[in-house]
């Protein structure tokens, strides 16, 4: 997802800013040691959700009243924000166009701050429109309060963007969060609804899929065994036998359903003796209440049902609007400034304001509607959750009423033959015909239903797997590895990999998301058994530039921000560095050649190394901007300075005023914290 990071800033306790401004492309924030660079990073985390506050403690945390982010996310700026003394809520407010001069203080309104868990869900709308990853009900059924599994979060996106300090040059880790398995598999399992390999249809098919295939199942194993369970009985011998009591005028049942169904041939032989002309009382209101009770169930059932096919039809009304006004949001434009004349009096020539402030009034209201229009955001996969689970109620209403409406019509139909026959008996006989047989025969009755059954079941089976052919979950994430891996053998050649692992071969997987170098005898060595911290930096920056290649060659298909932070990548050429405190760079490089011994590598071996990576990083992004029209942002803080790259291109113009050697982050300190 295309995604450029405008601005990462602070607003102290007195209300002063200190922003840090960002550009497309490679940017680099370069100073000495404890200025805040590592910060930055830090403060974006936070301000994209996470619930830990890991920034720095120091000046920056005494000072700071509120951590803000000025980002765009497919062309629409916006800015989240934390406030650290409310750690459950988090600020969103979306702006038609951002200006620096907009953030103080008083923009952060208490009203625009959301709790955490509402912002995160928020955010992640204009990255992904996913509401239901769930694969199997049967498994959400067995979780706590029957929850929905974890939908893809933006929390999952943290892993592709950052590379702190400490995981840059990690020979055990590639990425963040990947310390704790819930969130390692979080990521992995949502990667395929990032690459848009599925979408929330994907996971719907594979709901239905799975409640088809057990129905399915279960009516075979019904066939099989030709047995009937109690409740099927039920629903077949009830109405025939309270019928047939309520034919003969009987208030009480003379013989239980449920001995009925424990023993129908004992039965049999009982109602025999109970069905005769002398228990039959001709001046009983039995048939009469208990047409009236079955009338009356199915008008609440029908009630019940009009009210489903409203709601359904009110869903699909709403998805043809949304769909409607995504459509005219699209091809919707801000105002373009309009040339307001002054009235003016023809007898007195007095100046009349009146018309340009009515002007300027309107124009304001424009903006400010065309800003909510920006703010709006997909709801159809939430409406179409809503409208499955509306069509699968309906259909247990349907088969109710079918089942009522037989019976009605049945009765209806023995008071007619009652009219005709002017025999009461003869229409008891008549019922209790129906039930014998019914007693007798309902196995084979049951067979020819299971099978009538099973065949609409795996025809919607087999429409359900025609759709879902067009989801290769796994060639999809196979091909997708296969990208990366070319990407990286072509990335790779550009960094001073040792020579035992010359030319590099780094491999990568989607589905395990492990990274290793395979010989030219097909022997797998992973990371954490290469030597040297080169390798293993080389090998963090050639995958997440790979994966970020891919990722901006899928374009818009790509839920993943197109950002990527690299925080202080060369401490492994100058490991004392965390130690500099010199006004310039050259200034450190001379200490730190005074601090090294004659067997190490000399110092101007190393600034070469480190030329050479800001290089490939420079090149890398003007690459993609040229071949796919935009690049990744990618901001590296360092200490590293004054460079000269392969490419020609300034390294000044990469700091672009963002150099702390006489200043750092919050600059100017405020008083009372640098007492």
């Amino acid at each position: 997802m295309k995604t450029l990071i405008h601005e990462i800033g602070i607003i102290d306790k007195l209300g002063n800013k200190h922003p840090v401004t960002f550009k497309k492309g490679l940017n680099v924030v370069t100073g000495k040691s404890s200025t805040g660079k590592s910060a930055l990073i830090e403060i974006f985390d936070y301000c994209f959700g996470s619930g830990e506050n890991t920034i720095p403690k120091g000046v920056i945390t005494e000072s700071a009243a509120i951590y803000y982010v000025a980002l765009c996310v497919n062309e629409q700026d916006m800015v989240i924000a934390r406030d650290p003394n409310i750690s459950t809520k988090a600020f969103f407010r979306c702006v038609e166009l951002f200006n620096s001069d907009d953030i103080v203080r008083a923009y952060f309104n208490s009203n625009y701050f959301r709790p955490l868990s509402e912002f995160k869900k928020h955010l992640k709308d204009f990255f992904i429109d996913i509401d239901d990853v769930d694969e199997s009900l049967v498994a959400r059924s067995h979780r706590r309060s029957n929850s929905k599994a974890a939908t893809p979060s933006i929390r999952s996106f943290s892993s592709f963007m950052l590379q702190h300090q400490n995981l840059v040059a990690n020979k055990h880790a590639l990425f963040y969060r990947f310390d704790q398995k819930e969130k390692r598999d979080q990521v992995i399992e949502h990667t395929k609804s990032f690459l848009d390999l599925v979408n929330q249809n994907y996971f719907h098919l594979l709901q239905e899929e799975e409640r088809l295939s057990a129905d399915v199942k279960r009516l075979e194993r019904q066939k099989e065994t030709n047995k009937r369970t109690a409740e099927n009985y039920k629903e077949k011998v009830d109405p025939v036998l309270s019928q047939l009591y309520a034919l003969m005028g009987l208030k009480e049942e003379p013989l239980s359903l449920q001995k009925v169904l424990r023993h129908p041939q004992e039965a049999k032989d009982q109602l025999d003796d109970i069905i005769v002309p002398e228990r039959i009382n001709h001046n009983s209101d039995a048939i009469t209440q208990y047409y009236n009770q079955l009338k009356l169930e199915r008008t609440k059932k029908i009630v019940e049902l009009r009210k489903l096919q409203r709601q359904a039809g009110s869903i699909k009304k709403h998805i043809k609007e949304e769909e409607r006004f995504v459509d005219n949001v699209k091809k919707f434009s801000s105002p373009t400034p309009v040339q307001i004349c002054t009235s003016v009096c023809p007898f007195c020539h007095t100046e009349k304001e009146t018309l340009r402030e009515s002007a300027e009034k309107l124009q304001n209201a424009i903006i400010k509607v065309s800003g909510n229009l920006a703010q709006a955001r997909p709801m159809k996969a939430k409406f179409q959750s809503s409208l499955l689970d509306v069509k699968r109620q309906i259909e247990v209403f349907d088969k109710k009423l079918t089942a009522l409406n037989q019976q009605i019509t049945e009765m209806e139909k023995t008071e007619k033959k009652l009219a005709e026959q002017k025999s009461v008996y003869e229409s008891v006989l008549m019922q209790k015909a129906k039930l014998f047989v019914l007693l007798d025969t309902l196995n084979m009755a049951d067979d020819l239903d299971l099978e009538k059954q099973l065949k609409a079941l795996k025809k919607q089976l087999k429409n359900i797997d025609n759709d879902l052919k067009q989801y290769d979950v796994k060639k999809g994430l196979e091909n997708a590895s296969s990208k990366v891996n070319e990407y990286m053998a072509e990335i790779g050649q550009n960094f001073e990999f040792e020579e035992s692992y010359t030319p590099i071969h780094l491999h990568f997987s989607f589905a395990t998301f492990d990274l290793y170098h395979l010989t030219p005898n097909n022997q797998k060595i992973y990371l954490r058994s290469m030597g040297s911290g080169a390798n293993w930096l080389y090998c963090h920056v050639t995958l997440f530039l790979a994966l970020h290649r891919y990722f901006a060659e899928l374009n818009d298909k790509c839920a993943i921000p197109s950002i990527l932070f690299f925080d202080q990548p060369t401490q492994v050429y100058f490991p004392n560095f965390n130690r500099d405190n010199a006004e310039t760079f050259d200034e450190q490089k001379k200490v730190e050649t005074g601090q090294r011994l004659n067997t190490e590598r000399p110092v101007d071996e190393d600034i070469k190394a480190v030329e050479n990576l800001f290089s490939q990083l420079s090149i890398y992004c003007n690459e993609l901007e040229k071949n796919n029209g935009f690049s990744p942002q990618i901001i590296v803080t360092d200490h590293a300075d004054n460079l000269t790259l392969s490419n020609a291109v300034m390294f000044d113009s990469l700091v672009n005023g963002n150099r702390w050697r006489t200043r750092g982050l919050i600059n100017p300190i405020p008083e009372n914290d640098k007492n």
